[in-house]
């Protein structure tokens, strides 16, 4: 995994090289050097682009489920989902010691990293280049987004609907397909959806949150 790769990934080339190292830098491996305010910066940059992501699309709702809707979208849960998507744990750079804390101990690390490149992006590219690649990591979200939802993860939201439906809850198949990604498809009135990730569970939650899109768009 190598810087190019990652902006291969997010489908957008730093002009300051040196803005994506400093992102992905943590504090464990350089106490004067690191992420932290790149955080701190992407942290309200990624929540204003999911307001006037909302702000812009439900038009008729009110302050309380577009901040309900934003608070889903932007949890500390996601945020490391998203770092995972784009293998951040592969090319963060961290002390030996920190590097060989357990997955679930990293995850605000990851969580922190992801913001910080987000938070750097601005920087080098400005709020459009920021949106634009916000919008896109997210994309599969925001379609399954819609005002009835109880926003919840997409597995339990997807488990509730079929439940409520009366219909047998979905079954996840996975496939290891090698180079560290899984395939997973779930099956639904005759069709099969899938989708995959770098584990289980991130397979899992794309897969479902593809169903969700698709049961919400065409109202089945």
């Amino acid at each position: 995994m190598t810087y190019k790769d990652l902006q291969n990934r997010m489908g957008y080339t730093f002009n300051d090289q040196s803005l994506m190292e400093l992102a992905l830098t943590h504090k464990s491996f350089s106490n004067t050097l690191n992420n932290e305010r790149l955080e701190f910066l992407g942290d309200s940059i990624l929540n204003s682009i999911i307001s006037e992501y909302l702000f812009s699309r439900f038009s008729n709702q009110k302050e309380g489920l577009l901040t309900r809707m934003r608070a889903f979208l932007v949890k500390a849960e996601t945020l490391t989902t998203k770092a995972e998507e784009l293998s951040l744990e592969k090319i963060i750079k961290l002390s030996k010691g920190t590097a060989n804390l357990s997955k679930e101990r990293k995850n605000s690390i990851l969580e922190g990293a992801f913001e910080a490149v987000i938070g750097a992006i601005f920087i080098d590219g400005g709020w459009v280049a920021a949106t634009d690649v916000t919008l896109k990591i997210f994309n599969k979200n925001l379609e399954a987004l819609s005002e009835d939802m109880t926003f919840k993860d997409a597995k339990t939201e997807l488990q509730e609907l079929f439940q409520s439906l009366k219909s047998d809850l979905p079954k996840y198949i996975i496939e290891d397909i090698g180079k560290g990604k899984f395939s997973c498809t779930v099956n639904y009135k005759d069709m099969v959806f899938e989708s995959s990730g770098t584990s289980k569970r991130i397979a899992e939650t794309n897969v479902a949150m593809k169903l969700l899109a698709y049961i919400n768009k065409n109202n089945v």
